[in-house]
């Protein structure tokens, strides 16, 4: 063997073995010599990656690429460095070169499902998958990723599969335990899904508290504590199930966030109220409100879907439409730092056909309105700005003086259900989990609200129209 060659050999072992400084030094001893090696390129390339260098790296497997381009190595590892430089798009490219240079090997198809997915691409993601899994049926992590994308597909039977599948190679795979907990919720099947929920504390940091967490046991005459977790929609929909708890204890004790408190005090959804960063007072067990179905046994045919269960205070004094007008309530964003916001959020020019109907005035509930849509809102002149939401007291109070609420996916829509209020909620084509599957337009959890689903991932103009369509009637059934 040529000793050149033979250094390049060396060189592949001590980076093979982790030896990194060592493979380096080789590398560059063997091209200071003029060898011009494609090999010798991408094992530099692949000793900077590994190294931190990523910015140098792409440079030398660039160069591997073009001295070798039917070499699917060498694109795979060009596809990872561009990942790590935050260039998905170009290395979505690479990794599918590499696998349709060599389609049999899994990792490629694995890797390129990764950062399609990045991209949003959730199509060719799952299609990936797939490919993954069945070239490498025992890849629990393809498994896994594959049920995730197929969850955001809304193809949640199936998700549920390659959740169970990733789960058989390796039972203890919590992002595969997490990940079927909600798939198993979004089909309806809560004994199973909120038995696996409870696992997000693995992840989670929990409350410290000195006393016994509570199991769902009878506890006459002594005291529960409900500490707060999640979102603002997530505790208004989560307080019917205080007084349910209050059948198995002597007194609850229920904690929110610090808006809420005024709107569950007034409505005794407990014994006591208090906000987040209040002193706990004296209790003798403590759970999060979120675990609480679990824990009372909630299955779909037992949800307590009564409303209002939330006591609204007077109506608020509304600037007056003009006469005859439906009077209708517009929240269309949640909050930005959600994970899936994009997916659930509206831009408010996106709704002009419904702000486009006649014999409506609208009233903005946005909290607040978004940067983006600062200027827009002032386009539309029969859409009136409230603002005074000092906490959801105040803010259930305008609810009260309107006919309708339209509302996406946020704490508006769980508020208005909550009190009772008709409410439109617009929902994305893979929504939450509350909102299952099999309910149509319908959801067990508020009597007095309707889903407008995506027909598709990004459907909104679908659900937009269609809302825009039937709300002449609405009001034409007010003025009847």
């Amino acid at each position: 063997m040529d000793p050149r060659q033979q250094a390049l050999k060396r060189a592949f072992d001590a980076h093979n073995a982790g030896r990194h400084g060592e493979a380096e030094a080789l590398c560059r001893s063997l091209v200071q010599a003029g060898l011009a090696d494609p090999q010798l390129f991408f094992l530099l390339g692949m000793v900077l990656h590994k190294t931190g260098r990523a910015i140098e790296a792409a440079q030398w497997l660039e160069r591997a690429a073009l001295a070798q381009p039917d070499s699917a190595r060498i694109f795979s590892g060009l596809g990872c460095v561009r990942q790590k430089l935050g260039d998905p798009i170009r290395a979505a490219k690479n990794f599918s070169r590499a696998a349709e240079l060599e389609p049999q090997q899994a990792n490629y198809f694995y890797s390129l499902g990764n950062v399609v997915y990045q991209l949003g691409e959730l199509e060719p993601a799952a299609a990936a998958f797939q490919r993954a899994v069945a070239l490498n049926p025992r890849d629990a992590e393809s498994w896994n990723n594959l049920g995730k994308c197929l969850k955001e597909l809304n193809r949640v039977d199936e998700s549920i599969v390659a959740y169970d599948q990733a789960l058989a190679l390796n039972p203890g795979y919590l992002l595969a335990l997490q990940g079927r907990s909600i798939s198993l919720l979004t089909a309806g099947r809560l004994a199973e899904g909120l038995r696996d929920y409870e696992l997000r504390w693995l992840t989670l940091k929990p409350r410290q508290f000195s006393q016994p967490r509570w199991a769902g046991q009878k506890i006459p005459g002594q005291t529960l504590f409900l500490h707060a977790e999640q979102g603002f929609g997530d505790g208004i929909q989560s307080a019917r199930y205080a007084r349910l708890a209050r059948e198995r204890c002597g007194r609850v004790i229920l904690e929110c966030r610090p808006e809420l408190k005024t709107l569950f005090a007034d409505s005794g959804v407990a014994d006591e109220v208090i906000a987040f960063g209040e002193k706990t007072p004296p209790c003798d067990f403590y759970t999060s409100v979120i675990s609480l179905p679990g824990l009372l046994g909630i299955t779909l045919e037992n949800i307590p879907g009564h409303a209002p269960y939330l006591k609204a205070p007077p109506p608020r004094e509304l600037p007056p439409p003009p006469a005859g007008n439906f009077r209708v309530g517009l929240a269309w964003a949640g909050s930005p730092t959600h994970k899936d916001d994009a997916a659930r959020s509206l831009k408010l020019e996106m709704l002009a056909p419904v702000l486009a109907v006649p014999g409506v005035t609208f009233y903005s509930l946005q909290m607040p309105v978004p940067k983006s849509d600062e200027e827009a809102i002032k386009k539309f002149p029969n859409l009136v700005e409230l603002g005074g939401f000092t906490d959801y007291r105040a803010t259930a109070s305008a609810v009260m003086a309107l006919d309708l609420i339209i509302s996406v996916d946020t704490s508006m829509a769980h508020l208005a259900g909550a009190l009772g209020k008709p409410v439109w909620t617009l929902i994305q084509f893979a929504p939450d989990w509350r909102w299952f599957q099999q309910f149509g337009e319908q959801t067990p959890w508020y009597p007095t609200m309707r889903l407008f689903r995506q027909p598709r991932r990004g459907g909104w103009p679908a659900v937009i129209n269609r809302v825009a369509a039937e709300l002449p009637a609405q009001n034409r059934g007010k003025q009847l």
